[in-house]
């Protein structure tokens, strides 16, 4: 079975990912400083809670963000999401210091050790996930556009752009091309849910590809979709009128 990253299972690994740097910066500081007689666990928990754990909130906006630019500034995507992912960094450990200080570890909101201890460590875990994160929607966009079938025995990856219309057969899709016809296990229901934005169900065994509609018909009660093709597809009752 093939695995394929979603936003739930990208989420599953930074929470992961960090709940492990947590607790092997936290194994490293008692090594560290349990001799110190000032040194408490507690106290190691909560400074690496803020300056570590509590990222993740920031993973899932910057997830967001970073579709926002894909979809707007493609051209530009990695450069606009390098400059977005350094200003994170310094405006989290902004946060995380005030966090901190609120909390009685500083003296000052800008601390000057703090700002050693983030950069020279934390920094790096942060901005390593915030590089998986451009990498998973930089994926994540182009699986959008491709779909996989066979033809024959034969696996095909398709560009969506290229299917005009899908079919139902039993328990498969046959999906139409201007040339050729593939087939998709998979069924008709899930598919239109998975494709809302490009394609557009007329009837329990099709589903269109909004591009290729040129024309609505009607001929008495019966209504037909044109594409571009000139082939004309019967819209169901219950799926009148066509939007597209």
């Amino acid at each position: 079975m093939r695995f394929v990253w979603d936003d739930k299972r990208f989420y599953g690994f930074a929470i992961t990912a960090l709940i492990v740097l947590f607790f092997l910066t936290l194994v490293q500081n008692y090594i560290r400083y349990q001799h110190h007689s000032s040194y408490s666990i507690w106290t190691s928990i909560v400074y690496l809670l803020v300056s570590i754990l509590c990222f993740l909130p920031v993973i899932i906006g910057i997830v967001h963000l970073f579709k926002e630019v894909k979809s707007r500034w493609s051209a530009h995507y990695w450069l606009i999401n390098l400059g977005l992912g350094l200003i994170t960094l310094v405006i989290y450990y902004v946060i995380s210091n005030f966090v901190l200080h609120s909390l009685g570890y500083f003296d000052a909101y800008i601390d000057s050790e703090y700002a050693r201890y983030y950069f020279g460590r934390e920094a790096l875990y942060h901005l390593l996930l915030i590089g998986a994160a451009a990498i998973f929607v930089q994926y994540a966009t182009l699986r959008k556009h491709t779909i996989t079938a066979f033809k024959g025995r034969k696996r095909i990856t398709l560009d969506l752009n290229l299917v005009q219309w899908m079919e139902v057969e039993g328990h498969y899709l046959n999906l139409h091309t201007i040339s050729d016809t593939y087939v998709k296990r998979e069924g008709i229901s899930v598919m239109a849910k998975k494709l809302s934005t490009d394609f557009v169900r007329i009837h329990r065994k099709y589903l269109v590809n909004r591009s290729e509609i040129t024309a609505v018909e009607k001929n008495k009660r019966d209504e037909y979709i044109i594409l571009k093709n000139g082939k004309k597809l019967k819209v169901g009752p219950s799926f009148k009128p066509v939007q597209w």
